[in-house]
């Protein structure tokens, strides 16, 4: 449950307030401004479906505070992705044990709720890479019942649309790692 902050100026790790919900494995998070988003993930319990907001706001004064907000949407599930745009963000795909889940699920923070969006267009997978630039979304590689496909997929929430992009340059691969900077994304490990 812990929870730690890393300033790179000062090239220090802070811990900040303990995760508000219980101890878990394979959950997911994303930042909307100055508030962090964890959600979803298991436990030897099974998979969760809590949501937490984390205030980082140093002038707030809730600042540094866990507050429970609306369920996540879509079925429990552990392994899934996540990822913001603008002031909405993101979560689909994951794992329950059972089902690769293929679905996607917006959260408005302004209303605390949760919206399906369209099927992420590669198909029920758990253990992907998801991240944002600008205004799109993207999904890719991940693990697929028995295959680890290398497919890329760019995600439009204006029109609510999948578009197929050029595939990974590597190899297949789950439990790899993403980010972006500027207008570049980036897919590593796994």
């Amino acid at each position: 449950k812990d929870f730690w902050e890393y300033d790179p100026v000062t090239n220090a790790w802070t811990q900040k307030a303990d995760f508000g919900g219980v101890g878990r494995f394979m959950a997911v998070g994303f930042s909307i401004g100055a508030k962090g988003y964890i959600g979803t993930g298991g436990d030897w319990g099974g998979p969760k479906q809590d949501f937490w907001e984390w205030d980082g706001d140093i002038a707030s004064p809730t600042y540094n505070t866990w507050t429970q907000k609306a369920d996540f949407g879509g079925a429990p599930r552990w392994a899934a992705v996540g990822f913001s745009i603008g002031t909405k963000g993101y979560i689909g795909t994951g794992y329950d044990g059972a089902t690769a889940y293929d679905d996607l699920w917006e959260y408005d923070p302004g209303t605390d709720t949760w919206t399906r969006k369209a099927n992420f267009g590669g198909g029920g997978r758990f253990n992907p890479v998801g991240f944002s630039i600008g205004a799109k979304g993207y999904i890719g590689v991940g693990k697929a019942g028995v295959t680890y496909p290398n497919d890329f997929w760019e995600y439009d929430p204006v029109m609510d649309t999948w578009t197929a992009k050029s595939n990974f340059g590597g190899a297949g691969r789950h439990e790899a790692t993403g980010f972006f900077i500027g207008n570049y994304g980036y897919i590593g490990t796994g």
